[in-house]
C-alpha cells in the first residue's frame, strides 16, 4: 500500500468525465472524496448521468493489513426518486438490495480480498510497482444478481495516454474473469473484461478506466476531467447538464 494513501487524512477530491469510447459522447461526471481516519479508508463517491440518473457510494475499507473492504453501499435515483439501494456488509458476508420495487437479500462467505466497483482503482494501484505485475482476487458483481468471481489482473503495457492536446504515461492494467475456458466464453457477456490505467510519474495513482459501470450500461471512457477531450487529439467542449454540487 503506497504511503500518500495512508496519508490522507484531508479528503481528497477526484473528478472525472464519463464519456464513450471515442469520446464523442459525454455520459456523465463522477466525483470521488478518499479520506483516511485511523486504518480506515472511506470513499464517498457521486455519479451524475447526462441523462437524468444519480448514483450516490459510500464505500469503507480496512488498511491494518493491505486492503479489506469492510462495507459498501449505493443508492440509485432519477428524478430525485431512489429507484434502487444495494448494501454489502463484507464482514458478515449480508448483502441486501431492492430491484424494480422489491427487496432481495443473501449471505456470502467472502474471502478477505474480495472487492467491489469502485474499491478496485485502489487496490490496482500496486500492481505496477509488483514483480510480475499480476494478482488474482475476488469481485462482487451484480449482472443483476449479486455472484462473486475470481478476476486475474495483469500489466499489460506502459503507453503514453492521450486525451486531448494533454498526455500522461500510464500503465495500463487488464482485469478479466478467470473462470476456465468454456465459463469464460460463455459468461463474457456477463463479466466483461475492463481495463484501468495508472499514472507512471512517482506513485501509481488511478487516471483512467475503461469498461461498463452496470450491466446493461455501455462502454464507457472515465478520464479525469481537467483532461478532457477526444483520445483521438480532437477538441470537445460539451459538458454534462448540472453539474454535480462540490
Amino acid at each position: 500500500m503506497p504511503p500518500s494513501v495512508r496519508a490522507m487524512h484531508a479528503p481528497r477530491v477526484e473528478i472525472h468525465e464519463l464519456r464513450s469510447v471515442t469520446g464523442d459522447e459525454v455520459y456523465g461526471e463522477q466525483v470521488s472524496r478518499a479520506r483516511v481516519s485511523g486504518e480506515r479508508l472511506e470513499l464517498d463517491i457521486v455519479t451524475v448521468f447526462a441523462d437524468g440518473g444519480r448514483w450516490d457510494e459510500q464505500a469503507v475499507m480496512d488498511l491494518r493489513d493491505g486492503y479489506r473492504a469492510r462495507s459498501f453501499r449505493k443508492t440509485e435515483r432519477r428524478g430525485g426518486r431512489v429507484t434502487d439501494t444495494l448494501d454489502v456488509d463484507f464482514t458478515s458476508g449480508a448483502v441486501t438490495w431492492t430491484s424494480g420495487g422489491e427487496r432481495h437479500a443473501r449471505t456470502f462467505d467472502f474471502a478477505p480480498d474480495t472487492f467491489i466497483g469502485p474499491m478496485l482503482a485502489l487496490v490496482l494501484a500496486g500492481l505496477p510497482a509488483r514483480p510480475g505485475g499480476s494478482a488474482e482476487l475476488e469481485v462482487l458483481t451484480f449482472r443483476p444478481d449479486p455472484s462473486v468471481y475470481t478476476v486475474q489482473a495483469d500489466v499489460v503495457q506502459r503507453e503514453t495516454f492521450r486525451i486531448g492536446a494533454v498526455s500522461a504515461p500510464t500503465t495500463k492494467v487488464r482485469l478479466k474473469a478467470d473462470l476456465g475456458p468454456l465459463r469464460n466464453a460463455v459468461l463474457a457477456a456477463l463479466i466483461p473484461t475492463h481495463y484501468f490505467w495508472f499514472t507512471r510519474d512517482g506513485t501509481p495513482e488511478f487516471f483512467a478506466f475503461e469498461g461498463t459501470l452496470a450491466a446493461e450500461g455501455p462502454e464507457t471512457l472515465m478520464v479525469p476531467e481537467a483532461r478532457v477531450g477526444r483520445r483521438d487529439g480532437g477538441d470537445d467542449s460539451t459538458r454534462v447538464a448540472g453539474r454535480v454540487t462540490r
